[in-house]
């Protein structure tokens, strides 16, 4: 693909997204080889076959609260909604997870602690080793490390806006 293709790739998820793509810009302007293996990793960020859509996206969304509260977690809010995800469930999860249904509030816990870099609670990992396959479970850690990847490039670039008020949108 071309500088133009990915401009325009760019544009069009900024418009459908309302989200600021500056960093992914300035990637492909001075590093346009790294941007093109950097758009080979967005498949992997999506990447759900094992788990049911709320199972994802509460793990997706709690990993984001761990590494930025702003931008790219309104961004997966509004990814989440776009994929079904209710509002109660998007707003239980942003409010700590105490309100949602049992299962997805042990995803909520999990989803947390591996972001963190913490060693999950062994009575919560007993309890997700019995619920999912190891396949699931793999995907949880692909979900949440994947989750951690594009906060990361904005703070290394300076691209950083903490506590910004999340909006849900319906």
């Amino acid at each position: 693909m071309n500088h133009a293709a990915y401009e325009k790739e760019i544009d069009g998820f900024e418009a459908h997204y309302q989200y600021d793509g500056t960093y992914m810009r300035e990637m492909l302007e001075h590093t346009p080889e790294a941007y093109a293996l950097f758009v080979h990793v967005l498949p992997l960020a999506k990447y759900r076959q094992r788990l049911e859509p709320g199972e994802y996206w509460v793990a997706k969304l709690a990993a984001m609260q761990v590494e930025d509260c702003a931008d790219c977690l309104q961004l997966n809010v509004r990814m989440a909604q776009e994929a079904g995800i209710s509002r109660h469930i998007v707003e239980a999860t942003l409010k700590g997870g105490a309100e949602l249904p049992v299962n997805l509030q042990q995803v909520y816990v999990y989803a947390k602690q591996v972001a963190s870099h913490a060693q999950p609670d062994a009575k919560l990992m007993a309890r997700i080793e019995a619920q999912y396959s190891k396949g699931a479970i793999l995907e949880f850690g692909l979900c949440i490390a994947t989750a951690k990847i594009f906060p990361t490039i904005k703070r290394a670039m300076g691209y950083t806006k903490n506590c910004n008020l999340i909006e849900i949108q319906v």
